[in-house]
């Protein structure tokens, strides 16, 4: 099945990627940093895109799924704030006329094939500003034969064009073994 297909049919209910509270990881970064443009791929239903709107960021997301993309884009407008959300394959080398001080990327990447990934990097390259910071939470790869998560490859190939400043790996699985995964956050930034 087609992932923007999967994705859609999981915006016609609560799709459980979908949890509705922005990360502490993110809410720590727009607290001390000065507000600019901020660019959220696989935004989902935009809750992240109001938060940073509450910071003063102007802000623009990014989905495959055209349901989560009209949600955003009400959530958005409900919240009384301006954006542009976009329906778009991040996986594909895209335009956008804009460059961003920040993108935030809260598992898209991770589900992405090795070929995608190189569109994204390509794509990030251009749209992060110098001095511009990539925050990205992904899943880590639990198996050599899963595409699902991230490996150190990933990381090497962000820092041929981004430095990492900090890099925190987690377990979110329960003590008993049952749900969540390990998982990894990091935060990189484009040299001036």
């Amino acid at each position: 099945m087609p992932r923007w297909f999967r994705y859609n049919l999981g915006y016609l209910g609560q799709p459980p990627w979908d949890t509705g509270i922005s990360p502490p990881e993110l809410k720590a970064f727009l607290e001390t940093s000065p507000a600019g443009r901020a660019l959220d791929v696989g935004c989902g239903t935009g809750t992240n895109l109001v938060t940073i709107a509450a910071y003063g960021w102007q802000v623009v997301g990014l989905d495959i799924a055209w349901l989560s993309v009209i949600k955003a884009r009400r959530k958005l407008r409900q919240s009384g704030f301006g954006g542009q959300v976009w329906c778009k394959n991040v996986g594909s080398r895209l335009r956008l006329k804009d460059e961003f001080d920040l993108v935030l990327d809260i598992g898209c990447y991770h589900n992405l094939s090795a070929l995608e990934r190189e569109a994204y990097r390509h794509n990030l390259a251009r749209w992060l500003n110098p001095g511009g910071v990539y925050l990205l939470y992904a899943h880590q790869q639990t198996s050599p034969t899963s595409p699902h998560g991230v490996v150190e490859a990933d990381f090497s190939h962000f820092s041929r064009f981004l430095s990492l400043q900090w890099r925190e790996d987690s377990d979110e699985r329960r003590p008993d073994g049952g749900g969540g995964r390990a998982a990894t956050w990091v935060r990189f930034v484009r040299e001036l």
